[in-house]
Order: C-alpha cells, then sequence, then structure tokens
C-alpha cells in the first residue's frame, strides 16, 4: 500500500476515536467497539508509517507514537471493562500526538535545509549524512 491509503486509513481511525469517545461518554454501547476499531486503525498506520532513517530525534519521536498507541490500547481495554480513567488516557495521547508531531515537522525540516546545505556546498559523500 501507498502513503495515500495509509493516510485514509488513519484519518479514518482518528474519526473513529473521536466519535466514540463521545459516544462512551454518552453511553452508546457499540461505541467503545468503534473505539477499538479506530484505535487498531490507527496502530496499523503508525505501525507502518515508520521512521527508516537513521537521526536518533526522529526515532525518539517514534517511540512517543508507540507510547500513544499503547495508551490507546489501554483506554480501550479500560472502556470495556467499565473504568473512568480512559479519558486521562485519551487526553495523554492528546499531548504526546500533539508535541510528536510539533517536533516532527520541525526535525523533518530541519533535517531537509541540512541536506541542501550540503548539496550546494559540492560535497559528494551526501550518502554519508544520510545514513548516519
Amino acid at each position: 500500500m501507498n502513503t495515500k491509503v495509509y493516510n485514509i486509513i488513519f484519518a479514518v481511525g482518528s474519526f473513529l476515536i473521536l466519535i466514540s469517545s463521545v459516544l462512551v461518554m454518552e453511553n452508546v454501547v457499540w461505541g467503545k467497539y468503534s473505539f477499538a476499531t479506530g484505535a487498531v486503525f490507527y496502530a496499523f498506520c503508525r505501525i507502518k508509517m515508520l521512521y527508516k532513517g537513521n537521526d536518533f530525534r526522529m526515532k525518539r519521536l517514534d517511540r512517543f507514537y508507540f507510547l500513544s498507541v499503547l495508551f490507546l490500547a489501554i483506554a480501550s481495554y479500560f472502556q470495556f471493562k467499565g473504568y473512568g480513567p480512559w479519558v486521562v488516557l485519551l487526553l495523554l495521547v492528546a499531548i504526546i500526538e500533539f508535541y510528536a508531531s510539533v517536533r516532527t515537522s520541525y526535525y523533518e525540516k530541519l533535517i531537509a535545509s541540512q541536506k541542501e546545505k550540503l548539496s550546494t556546498s559540492d560535497n559528494p559523500d551526501l550518502d554519508s549524512f544520510t545514513k548516519g
């Protein structure tokens, strides 16, 4: 599958998580099932879209994304058991996602500008920068 398909699955999963959170708070019976489905879609896309380079900062942010997937799974479990702390976990997921997405965007721009500087400085060893 290509990135466009993953983005669509990710958007559907995120939408299901958002809508299902409200449904679970309103005690709609099937809300927790759609939340779990959205969490599975979300986790699938996060796993498939892992960073494949060698930048330690981007790998650290991928660990943050893994942590948010873990929190979503635990929140879904709490919904099925009827525990209330799933809302706190969902808040933590939102905070982690916000932080990681802002930092990912910044680091991707930084890496691109560093590659551009290396390519304009007539450095033939550009591959060594991308490999580590």
